[in-house]
């Protein structure tokens, strides 16, 4: 059985993950959000194609990143660690530029899972959708 304080240090290094991903979209560095995935990584984004795995990913964040300028931050409504998974729940919110256009807002309801990947921990698992 793991210790509440221990549960939620691994929740708060998950935040961390996604805060660390907030930032590397915002500056547009591909290879550090495709560092911050597992290899078997899988999203359901949207009017997107399911995407399966690190390559997909990669290619699905090539064109997001070629569309324009994202910032955004998560705001969470739960957090829980179970077994060695941590779930991530809440509203992604704030602004996407296009290369020629107005901001235009983001927000979006999403569920991510974390898991261990050798010593850190990876997005495994996430799905967004329209909040309304």
């Amino acid at each position: 059985m793991i210790s509440k304080a221990v549960a939620l240090k691994v929740i708060e290094d998950a935040r961390a993950v996604i805060a660390a991903h907030e930032r590397h979209t915002r500056d547009g560095d591909l290879e550090a959000i495709v560092a911050a995935v597992a290899d078997d990584i899988v999203l359901l984004a949207g009017n997107a194609p399911l995407i399966a795995g690190r390559a997909a990913f990669r290619e699905f964040y090539r064109d997001l990143l070629a569309r324009g300028t994202w910032d955004f931050e998560h705001e969470y409504m739960g957090a829980e660690l179970v077994a060695d998974v941590v779930l991530l729940h809440g509203v992604a919110r704030g602004t996407f530029t296009p290369v020629a256009g107005d901001p235009q807002p983001i927000r979006n309801n999403f569920l991510l899972m974390l898991k261990r990947e050798g010593e850190a921990l990876k997005v495994w698992r996430g799905a967004f959708a329209p909040a309304q």
